[in-house]
């Protein structure tokens, strides 16, 4: 861990976090969003950008996953609020994709794996959502693309995640009656939580797994 570079990514993860804060509510119709949001939206992005650093020095891999955090923490407020993921912000997401793979690469994933990876996370999803209809929205399909892009051969793990915490959390929301059967839980936000977990722990979790099947 080097410090320095855990508390400059924190000091950039809050402002783009704040940021995104002041953007989201440009997609908001239905619950206005609070003066106390951008600052909460700092502080999440600020934490998991800093973590990130502490895990990932400075360098491609850590600049790609940068991005890739601040624009699923910003979705996932706006997700929260109103159910929607914006088309923009996933367009944003796949064009810094697509230029980080060649502005900023790292050895572990070239461009055939990031753009095969962000279509099987859009092919997967797509699949779930026409097998079992209302399940999840077309924004969920297409912030897949974005997730496996960025994550490349990590993505599944991403989306293993992101269903486990889905329905764990939708599952006690359930049971302590706080949500109804026919309320709609919102999954960007877990695809968020999943894919955030495997940007900063996929290349340990992956070796670990490896080290556990040879003994």
């Amino acid at each position: 861990m080097i410090i320095w570079q855990v508390v400059v990514a924190a000091l950039l993860g809050a402002a783009a976090g704040y940021g995104g804060g002041r953007l989201a509510p440009r997609w908001l119709e239905e619950r206005p969003m609070q003066n106390f949001e951008p600052y909460v939206l700092a502080a999440v992005n600020g934490l998991a950008c800093g973590w990130l650093a502490a895990v990932h020095p400075f360098g491609g891999y850590f600049w790609q996953q940068f991005v890739f955090i601040s624009v699923l923490t910003t979705v996932s407020l706006i997700d929260l609020h109103d159910r929607i993921i914006p088309n923009e912000m996933v367009l944003f997401g796949l064009a810094a994709g697509v230029l980080m793979l060649f502005v900023l690469p790292y050895p572990e994933k070239g461009w055939v794996e990031g753009l095969a990876g962000g279509a099987g996370a859009f092919a997967l999803l797509l699949i779930i959502a026409l097998i079992v209809p209302g399940g999840m929205g077309l924004g969920d399909v297409k912030l897949a693309a974005v997730i496996g892009l960025f994550l490349g051969r990590w993505s599944a793990m991403g989306l293993l995640f992101a269903f486990f915490a889905g329905g764990v959390i939708s599952g006690l929301l359930l049971a302590f009656k706080i949500v109804g059967r026919k309320s709609h839980i919102p999954f960007g936000p877990w695809l968020a939580l999943g894919a955030i977990i495997a940007a900063i722990y996929g290349p340990q979790i992956w070796n670990w797994y490896m080290l556990s099947t040879l003994y």
